[in-house]
This record gives C-alpha cells, structure tokens and sequence, in this order.
C-alpha cells in the first residue's frame, strides 16, 4: 500500500521527473524474505545513474527503529523491521541504470532484492521481485536480475481497507459498506426488542401492568441463554481494551509520523534561508571592504 501510494504521487507529480524509489523493510530468515512496510528516498541524478542519498537513508532508519514493538500486528518484532530487505521502483521490469543503484543497496543489504511496481497497469496487481546474480561469461562479470516467486499476505483489516477503497472507487460504496449497514440495521433491531422487554419488566415489578406466565417463562428462557457471555466478560474486555489501544496507539504513530515530517520541512525551510541571509551579508561585507578599500589613499 505504500508503494502504491507513492506511485500515485509520483503520477501526479510527475513533471520534475523523478523516479520513484524505495526501500524495503521486514526480516530475512535464509532465503524466506518477508517485506513488511517501505518508505521512499531521496536520490541524486549524476549523468543519467541515481545516486544514493545515504544520510537520509540512515535518518528515515533510525526513526523506524524507534517505533515501539507494542501494538503492531505484525508477525515479527519491530527491531527486525527496521532491516533493510531491498527496494522497489516503479516499472515493469529492470533496466540497465536499476544496477548502479542496486549496487549501492546491497552495501546496506549484500542480498537484497529489488522489487518492480508497473503502475501504468490498472487492470491488476503487476509486481514482480527480483534477485541479482553475478553471471560470468567470456572471462567477464556483470549482475543479471532473475525473478523470483512470492506469495502475498495481508490483515484482515488491510483486507477490508482495500475492498472498501476498490469497491468506493468504482460504485461509489463497497462491499464492506453494505455488510456494515445491516450489521448496524440488525443491532438497532436487537437493541429495540430488548428495551421493549427491559419496559415490560418495569411496568410489571411497578404494578402498571398484569404479569402474564408465558411471557415471563419465554423471557426466563432467553435469559437462561445469556450467562454464556456473561463467563467470557472479562476475556471480551481485555480484547476490546487491546484493540482500542492498538487503535489509538496507530493513530499516535501517524500523528507523530506527521509532525516529524514537518519538522523536517521547516527545518529544511530554515536552513535554506539561513545559508542565503549569510551568503547576503557577506557578499554586503566584500562590497564594502571593496569600497572602502578604493576610497583608501596610496
């Protein structure tokens, strides 16, 4: 999701000309890659080869690692997320500048992967993971990419955010909305038989009205079917109060997200204006010095 993300930025933006890449964070465990979360980089253009910008790369590292490991659904700790499996770019299939910049990734990852994004493609998922090798022929070496397998694995909750994004994009409301809508219609349903049972048992303790045997037995025997839910209260607590807290803790980390983005934005503002106020006033201290030396008897 956060590739696709970012292609559709770059597709918007697309008049700088820039490419878009990435890194590819998760863990390793021989030849199983498991890529979890990705985040963009910063990138020069020196004769048509993309050179890395390694301090940005070691700063966006450093926030990653800093994320604590409580709340996350994922199946590995947060210290192996932060290690770097890879990166992406967007294309459907490597070109011959794809090496150098492989070349400076695997000083970060001698085994990473590089993973194609194709987001001219609307019709399905076209993504392909490749590994380099080193092929030697004619007493030369040069890296060849070969593609390799995966399979994708996603939450139930990122399932539900795509299928609520894919089915709003094309009928205006998905699938999800209209699971939802009678889930919500059947509660307000339950919630108005039971207040209506909760008045009859008011007005008959209150002597407004006639107790009626059979209705009191079938309302005995709906409540004989309760106390199931009532043994498993706490456990239904203890779930609801973690996945609150998973909730407002990913809220906290995206507002954190946010203003750290910020401050880098307005740091980088303040630098630029900085460096072009002392450019200014030494340019005015050589003019002067330069003045005054002319008006300077020999």
């Amino acid at each position: 999701m956060n590739i696709a993300d970012h292609a559709t930025r770059y597709k918007i933006n697309s008049k700088d000309h820039q490419y878009a890449l990435g890194v590819l964070l998760g863990k390793q465990t021989g030849r199983d890659i498991e890529i979890i979360s990705s985040f963009d980089v910063c990138y020069d253009v020196v004769d048509n080869s993309w050179i890395l910008n390694r301090d940005y790369l070691d700063s966006r590292l450093e926030q990653v690692s800093q994320i604590p490991a409580s709340g996350a659904s994922w199946s590995v700790s947060t210290s192996s997320v932060s290690d770097v499996v890879g990166w992406y770019a967007l294309g459907s299939s490597p070109a011959p500048r794809h090496i150098g910049m492989h070349t400076q990734m695997s000083q970060v990852n001698e085994s990473a992967v590089l993973l194609m994004f194709d987001h001219t493609n609307d019709k399905e998922l076209s993504m392909k993971i490749y590994e380099s090798i080193v092929d030697l022929s004619n007493n030369q070496s040069r890296t060849v990419f070969v593609e390799i397998q995966y399979t994708v694995k996603t939450t139930e909750s990122e399932r539900i955010g795509i299928d609520h994004a894919a089915g709003a994009s094309v009928s205006g409301f998905s699938a999800v909305s209209d699971v939802v809508s009678s889930q919500q219609s059947a509660i307000a349903m339950l919630n108005g038989r039971a207040q209506v049972i909760c008045d009859y048992i008011r007005e008959v303790k209150e002597g407004k009205r006639k107790s009626n045997p059979a209705i009191m037995r079938a309302i005995s025997s709906l409540v004989s079917s309760l106390p199931l839910a009532e043994q498993h209260k706490d456990n239904f607590d203890t779930q609801c109060s973690q996945e609150m807290v998973e909730a407002l803790m990913i809220a906290s980390l995206a507002t954190l997200t946010k203003g750290i983005l910020t401050h880098d934005e307005i740091a980088a503002k303040s630098n630029v204006i900085y460096s072009h106020s002392v450019t200014n006033k030494k340019i005015r201290s050589l003019d002067v010095l330069s003045a005054f030396s002319r008006n300077l008897p020999i």
